[in-house]
């Protein structure tokens, strides 16, 4: 079958900003590959379906050509990995796909139609795959081509039937190391990472899952998916699932032999255990590729394995601090301590690696006014190139949405998707919702609009295209700047 899978135009909706497809909760500065939904594009191609991946925005296709292209392209299936804040505009595309390819099949897979599948069956001709998509993928298309697999065995399924939403039972999760190397040479787009230097550059997954238990967690938009999957059916947070180290090593090699010098590693956290690490490094090594990760400053206390990352490629470590007050810490269940945030970045530094730390408003009800300039005051403290800012979102996989909802913080009474570095939802008993958009508007302004941050960004910069990327991304961060001050 001719499958489709897209990503809409940008000024489908009117937006000047492209949605971030990888973690769904903001409108990224950067344009990174949808790596979860290539590699359910990767999962159809090596069945022998004809397989093409449509990325408006890296391709730099506007809305006008690409309902050109969908005039004269024919496809029977059109897949969606729809985000929380790419809903409005799949729909959209959705239905002008059907307008325009009358017998086209539409499948929607990811976080919002996990979640709320029945705002995404529009008729008969919409599917919803909840949670892990790719192996309910197989078996879905395979039912569209030779209908001998009847719609209500598919597992993972939700579909209208008489009019009525019918939810097949759940699927049991994939060994990881079934799954092919995602095939970039789908991907027919230009993209930019600004934490990679490395052009051009890539994203890889290595894990799906988390063996912590954060209370406010937004791991990326794939393990939202499949947590929201156990959320339906009752069922406790999804085991980590680790690739093996012979497979993680086998991308890397196949990254390295497609042309790519950057990737960036977006699973929740990177550094499962000392040997692992070690292995995957000595395997990877002599390829010379640059790369960051991200990491709990718990599992960064080896020196000899952190200058190991190093000799590897790593070049920045993003550690998720999120605050720095040991109460709320505590609160949320992170399981670190502010000591810990210290010792990492000191150790990660040492040796010879970039440390970057974050400061999350609002994801306790201790939190105040006074314990977000604490903290944004301590991480400014670690003097690190970059201090990521946002605020906590109450997504329904998390356990900050049930407190939340039992607490009425939640403004609207339910979630509702907005972007998370520009804007919160929720009102806290001592901060609110109006007071955290003031505090992310002054730190984005102190930080980020210093002549000192300005001379620094450009003093790395190494070619024409980083230049003019770096360039878009600021003109983006301003756009996004006024529109925290409305």
């Amino acid at each position: 079958m001719n499958v489709l899978f897209l990503i809409p135009p940008s000024d489908l909706t009117g937006r000047r900003v492209v949605v971030d497809r990888l973690f769904g909760c903001n409108y990224g500065y950067d344009y990174k590959p949808a790596i979860h939904l290539l590699t359910s594009a990767t999962v159809m191609a090596s069945k022998g379906d004809s397989v093409r991946f449509m990325d408006c925005p890296a391709e730099g296709i506007d809305l006008r050509a690409w309902k050109e292209r969908i005039g004269r392209e024919k496809f029977d299936v059109v897949v969606f990995f729809t985000t929380w804040l790419s809903a409005e505009i799949d729909l959209g595309a959705a239905q002008m796909m059907v307008e325009r390819q009358k017998n086209i099949r539409v499948v929607f897979m990811g976080a919002y139609p996990t979640w709320k599948p029945e705002l995404f069956l529009r008729n008969n001709g919409h599917f919803v795959i909840r949670g892990e998509a790719e192996a309910t993928l197989v078996e879905l298309i395979s039912s569209f081509e030779t209908s001998s697999l009847p719609l209500n065995t598919i597992k993972g399924v939700s579909f209208l039937e008489n009019g009525k939403i019918v939810h097949n039972q759940r699927r049991d999760l994939l060994d990881l190391d079934t799954l092919p190397v995602p095939d970039r040479r789908l991907l027919k787009g230009r993209y930019f990472l600004n934490k990679v230097e490395g052009y051009p550059a890539t994203v890889m997954c290595v894990s799906r899952g988390c063996s912590y238990g954060c209370t406010y967690c937004a791991p990326h938009a794939l393990d939202q998916s499949i947590e929201l999957e156990c959320v339906r059916h009752g069922l406790e947070k999804p085991r980590l699932r680790l690739r093996s180290v012979q497979n993680v090593i086998a991308e890397f090699q196949a990254i390295a032999a497609a042309g790519f010098q950057g990737i960036d590693i977006a699973d929740n956290q990177f550094v499962w255990g000392r040997e692992r690490t070690i292995r995957i490094c000595e395997g990877i090594k002599p390829l010379k590729l640059q790369w960051v990760c991200y990491a709990r400053a718990d599992h960064l206390k080896d020196k000899e394995m952190l200058v190991l990352m190093k000799e590897a490629g790593c070049r920045l470590i993003y550690i998720g601090t999120e605050s720095f007050d040991q109460r709320i810490l505590d609160d949320v269940h992170k399981q670190c301590t502010v000591q810990d945030y210290v010792d990492a970045v000191e150790r990660v530094r040492s040796a010879g690696i970039e440390p970057e730390v974050s400061v999350l408003i609002g994801a306790s009800g201790l939190e105040t006014r006074e314990t977000v300039l604490r903290s944004m005051r301590e991480a400014r403290k670690m003097k690190t190139r970059f201090v990521h800012c946002s605020i906590a979102m109450p997504l329904p996989n998390t356990a900050l949405y049930k407190i939340a909802k039992e607490k009425g913080w939640i403004k609207a009474g339910d979630f509702v998707p907005v972007d998370n570095v520009r804007d919160g939802i929720m009102d806290l008993p001592s901060l609110k919702a109006v007071e955290m958009k003031i505090l992310l508007k002054g730190f984005y302004r102190t930080q980020y609009l210093s002549a000192g941050f300005v001379v620094k960004q450009v003093s790395r910069i190494r070619s024409w295209h980083v230049f003019v990327q770096k360039m878009k991304a600021f003109s983006l961060f301003v756009y996004g700047l006024i529109r925290v001050s409305r």
